[in-house]
């Protein structure tokens, strides 16, 4: 992945979060990225979250639903850290 895609995908997921207000579930988020114009495959995206919590910008909350998201999506929700 480009550094340029890469910097516009944190910068909407980020964006995102922060409008929202409250944890957004993993599949939701991806779309309402995808909706920013920014193409990015759903695993790649997946590696963006998975990253940006280790490095402590995300923190992801695992949810114990009957709801299956569409792969390779996950029942999680994603919040930002400040």
């Amino acid at each position: 992945m480009s550094d340029e895609r890469l910097q516009q995908t944190e910068a909407s997921i980020t964006a995102h979060l922060r409008a929202s207000g409250e944890p957004v579930r993993e599949a939701f988020l991806f779309e309402r990225v995808r909706g920013d114009g920014v193409d990015i495959a759903a695993d790649d995206f997946i590696a963006v979250l998975l990253r940006l919590e280790v490095e402590g910008h995300l923190h992801m909350d695992p949810v114990h639903d009957q709801v299956r998201d569409p792969e390779p999506f996950e029942p999680r929700f994603w919040r930002i850290v400040d």
